[in-house]
């Protein structure tokens, strides 16, 4: 069990001028939770994972982490809170793990937080918590032990300033950022204003509360780098084959989960959707042939581009698949749609479908 000092408490954990009170909640529910998180997770402490054992994404599925994107024109924006989970589920999930390789947004060998589930994403959060009064954030450790101070630790309760800036249980501090105002050369006109960066990413709980308490008492307030713990929206799509090349006595449909970020048209090609339009002409952008026509769920699919948009003008229900991304705005529910468009017939009458290229 960690050791508290008096001074942590009162500077960081509690919004209280006693320390003496909050002490013992603090230790139970840390050591509740761990206890719940080692039952589940007996090698917990053995938290490094290769990223090739990782799930990332499906094979050449462009899989992105799906965002909101604020416009004034935007009109099914979600809100991303609505997909945040509880404390017990966040500890169940956090994992920490390293890429083998270079990427854009890390370095090779340098630990990150993930999450240990594709259903769950980890996404990026900024918000500003003053320090009058003490923080308001309690830690847990879930992991630790090592000398390089490397380690697991997440916020276990809120209260005060910390919940009015809107962090919750199950986050993690990922980064501290500074503003410090000096003045320059003796004179109090003259004003130079600095941003600092502290990284805590992937830190044990003692570097974490003492990266929050090392700065100085003038610094009203702290910005905080949050790494927060997501359920991953899902689209269902519902995909129709032309009857015609179905074999007898099967069914034209299958329906499938995807993840709201997803490429449509990797994501059906990943899940065994085969396009296979004879008729069609190859795409100028993928050079396939992947043309869909959307029935319902228009409004999950992100706008269309300007090119698209021409090429679409005579069939506004018809989509590029290549450029088009499903659960746009992190939105969740039903798409239903239909490829290799020229194989559909006029006599598909049960259908219900007019095929919008049929010119015969």
């Amino acid at each position: 069990m960690k050791s508290f000092t008096k001074s942590t408490l009162i500077v960081l954990i509690t919004i209280s001028s006693s320390a003496e009170s909050f002490a013992p909640p603090l230790i139970q529910s840390r050591e509740l939770i761990r206890n719940r998180y080692k039952k589940r997770h007996p090698k917990a402490t053995n938290i490094w994972r290769s990223s090739s054992s990782l799930y990332s994404e499906p094979a050449d599925s462009e899989f992105h982490k799906p965002i909101t994107v604020k416009t004034s024109e935007t009109k099914s924006a979600v809100d991303p809170n609505y997909y945040n989970v509880d404390l017990e589920t966040a500890a169940d999930l956090w994992t920490v793990s390293v890429s083998a390789d270079n990427r854009l947004d890390r370095e090779a060998g340098v630990p990150f937080l993930d999450s240990n589930s594709k259903n769950y994403f980890v996404d990026d959060i900024r918000v500003i918590v003053s320090r009058d009064g003490g923080m308001g954030i309690e830690l847990l450790e879930l992991a630790g032990g090592r000398d390089d101070d490397y380690g697991l630790t997440i916020v276990s309760a809120v209260s005060g300033n910390a919940e009015k800036a809107g962090i919750i249980a199950g986050d993690s501090i990922a980064g501290v950022e500074v503003n410090k105002v000096s003045l320059t050369d003796g004179s109090d006109t003259k004003v130079e204003e600095s941003r600092e960066m502290f990284d805590c990413e992937c830190r044990n709980f003692d570097t974490t509360i003492g990266l929050l308490g090392s700065f100085p008492s003038e610094i009203e307030c702290l910005s905080l780098n949050i790494k927060r713990m997501r359920r991953w929206p899902k689209v269902k799509v519902t995909v129709q084959y032309p009857p015609v090349q179905c074999a007898d006595g099967v069914g034209n449909e299958e329906t499938l989960d995807l993840f709201a970020g997803e490429n449509l048209m990797r994501a059906l090609q990943t899940r065994g959707i085969v396009f296979e339009d004879r008729d069609a002409a190859k795409c100028d952008f993928c050079g396939g042939k992947c043309t869909v026509s959307i029935d319902m769920g228009m409004q999950l699919m992100n706008p269309m581009g300007l090119t698209e948009e021409k090429l679409m003008k005579r069939n506004p229900k018809c989509r590029l698949s290549c450029k088009t991304v499903v659960g746009h705005n992190m939105q969740e529910g039903k798409v239903r749609l239909r490829i290799n468009l020229n194989e559909w017939k006029l006599d598909d009458k049960k259908s219900g479908f007019t095929n919008p290229f049929f010119n015969k």
